[in-house]
């Protein structure tokens, strides 16, 4: 049996829970569709900083997040030659099956109807007023009508062809993750340490604590320098030369097998609107370059349309998509300037010196701190007088 709502959302992670959670809260009927069973893995740092905490504000739900994770309240850099700097980080870390449940449990409480076990198929414009979106259940094909549709579907390509966004079907990054226990180490660590070594060519390694002392262990590479590698064997090495990942695998308990997964990233491959098919969260390329953050800005988007959708819905498909689309590119130059900055990240002279520059400079200090907290442009990443300062001083 045909159902209709005021908004089918496909995906129910970060960006379509998000989504969920908005509209209904606004009394509009959501129906919350996603091919997985709740609650479901997912690859990922577990890292919540300052953007996913706004996001989460928004949404009613940072008390909820502060009971359940772990606070962490520093961010140590570590550059190839051993070099590293200790700068003020505030933010959380809690692994995704946990907080995906969470976000979706918000969605549901305020009225959104939630599908486990629902792959999206096609969506197809009816009549310029409405959509059908159908979805195999395994028993069947299912369909639903909506006049407007959010794709939260991540980074795999096919749904976004599918549903008819899609520009490139290359995902520019991937990350690898694996989680290791050892209370010994953790009853002292609250930092995120974010590790330049070249055993990760082209990427960066990290190691993140999250609650119940286990720890996140992983490696991601930008652009696409994983098709250059082999992610598993640079994953070995990368544990195997760090003293602070050996010590953790030295007495630590290995709770997960190594898990990756492409990311889509620089809000790049993807339309974020087609009439009132409006794309949200890692399918349009939340994912930061560079840093890999992309839980806050999944949130973020997801948040945007649907308050795009709020607002504007009786001025009709047109008004909703040109609001949403000007709210992306207002976030569009920061991601720039962090794709830009990849390629000086892959050049271990330069992190090196940016690492030995930040502990001696109270000003560099500084930056680099508020671009973690998103309270200043990163563009000093790519200014030839701040590399100046930092290669001569």
């Amino acid at each position: 049996m045909e159902q209709a709502y005021d908004a089918v959302i496909i995906g129910a992670g970060p960006a379509g829970s998000a989504a969920a959670r908005t509209l209904s809260s606004a009394r509009l009927s959501v129906g919350l569709f996603d091919k997985a069973i709740f609650p479901r893995d997912k690859t990922c740092g577990d890292a919540l900083i300052p953007d996913a905490f706004h996001a989460l504000s928004k949404l009613g739900l940072t008390q909820r997040i502060a009971g359940i994770s772990h606070a962490v309240h520093g961010m140590r850099l570590i550059s190839s030659d051993g070099s590293d700097v200790l700068v003020r980080a505030h933010g959380a870390c809690m692994q995704r099956l946990e907080l995906d449940e969470l976000l979706l449990n918000g969605a549901t409480e305020t009225g959104a109807i939630f599908f486990p076990g629902h792959d999206f198929i096609r969506v197809f414009d009816e009549d310029g007023k409405y959509y059908r979106v159908e979805f195999n259940t395994g028993q069947g094909i299912i369909s639903n009508r909506a006049p407007w549709v959010l794709l939260a579907t991540g980074a795999h390509p096919a749904p976004i062809q599918r549903a008819g966004l899609l520009l490139n079907a290359e995902c520019r990054s991937f990350a690898v993750r694996q989680y290791v226990r050892n209370e010994r180490l953790a009853k002292d660590f609250n930092e995120l340490v974010f590790v330049f070594d070249t055993t990760v060519k082209g990427g960066y390694g990290w190691i993140f604590p999250g609650p119940d002392a286990v720890f996140n262990i992983g490696i991601g590479f930008f652009g696409s320098a994983h098709k250059h590698n082999n992610p598993r064997r640079n994953y070995e090495s990368f544990i195997a030369k760090l003293p602070l990942v050996r010590e953790l695998m030295r007495d630590g308990e290995i709770v997960s097998p190594l898990k990756g997964a492409p990311l889509r990233t620089g809000l790049s491959g993807t339309r974020f609107a087609n009439g009132g098919l409006l794309g949200i969260g890692e399918c349009v390329g939340t994912t930061f370059p560079l840093t890999g953050e992309g839980i806050g800005k999944a949130m973020e988007t997801g948040i945007l349309a649907a308050e795009a959708i709020i607002a504007e819905r009786h001025l009709g498909r047109a008004a909703v998509a040109q609001t949403y689309k000007r709210s992306m590119d207002a976030l569009q130059p920061k991601f720039e300037v962090y794709r830009k900055a990849e390629v000086l990240f892959n050049w271990p002279y330069l992190t090196n010196k940016l690492v030995k520059h930040t502990r001696e400079n109270e000003t560099t200090r500084g930056k680099v701190e508020a671009l973690f907290n998103e309270t200043s442009d990163p563009a000093f990443l790519l200014t030839p007088s701040g590399w100046a300062a930092i290669l001569f001083h």
